[in-house]
């Protein structure tokens, strides 16, 4: 018995990516100007100029909406998990540890740059739904996975100032959008000098003193 294959239409493929990607934008748009709670699906909708049952079709809740909106924001263009991403797995070939660390800060800087005034929001609506604070403990647990990829890449090319447990902390720690929110939005930081600042803090932190005596 021959079984009839699902048909696919490109088309309409093509026409829900489209309406997927104006709702994530609007939702964007939204959540930062309004917050979680000033945002409803009915609002989405009307700033995507789609229907909300197209809004609840993609993505069935605001929660689940807003999750969607951090793993765009933290993959980028790229759709496959950050550790197997182009510019990870050429860190994880590097061989010079300082190389890592500015191919690391490059890299991590225009992540935050996306997610983190969302983490601010997803922060602030936290304190008051048990589900969204369970969403912010995920979010930076995962954050902590991915994070190990450079630490153990660097500690494959030589020794660390700390332990790799304590390495992984200083490199979440220096990489939290709360940091990156403070450091660019209150003090006004560009991106380039966070970068900058990122890479020279963790090679003095992680990496051992260079000896000077040699030459």
């Amino acid at each position: 018995m021959n079984q009839r294959r699902p048909y696919r239409s490109p088309r309409r493929e093509e026409q829900a990516e489209q309406t997927r990607l104006l709702v994530l934008a609007a939702a964007r748009k939204l959540f930062e100007e309004r917050g979680y709670a000033g945002t409803s699906m009915s609002a989405v909708a009307d700033e995507a100029g789609v229907s909300p049952e197209s809004v609840y079709a993609h993505f069935g809740s605001k929660r689940s909406l807003l999750g969607e909106l951090f793993r765009n924001s933290v993959r980028g263009a790229d759709p496959a998990p950050v550790p197997e991403q182009d510019v990870p797995r050429k860190l994880a070939a590097t061989r010079d540890q300082q190389e890592q660390l500015r191919l690391f800060a490059a890299d991590i800087v225009p992540r935050l740059e996306r997610a983190a005034p969302l983490v601010a929001v997803l922060a602030a609506a936290a304190q008051s739904d048990p589900e969204l604070a369970q969403l912010l403990a995920t979010l930076h647990a995962d954050r902590l996975k991915n994070l190990q990829v450079l630490v153990d890449a660097l500690a494959a090319n030589g020794q660390l100032r700390p332990s790799a447990g304590d390495a992984l902390e200083t490199v979440w720690a220096l990489t939290s959008p709360e940091l990156y929110e403070l450091l660019a939005r209150l003090r006004g930081w560009t991106p380039r000098r966070y970068e900058e600042w990122l890479a020279e803090s963790l090679k003095e932190l992680l990496l051992p003193e260079q000896d000077s005596s040699r030459s």
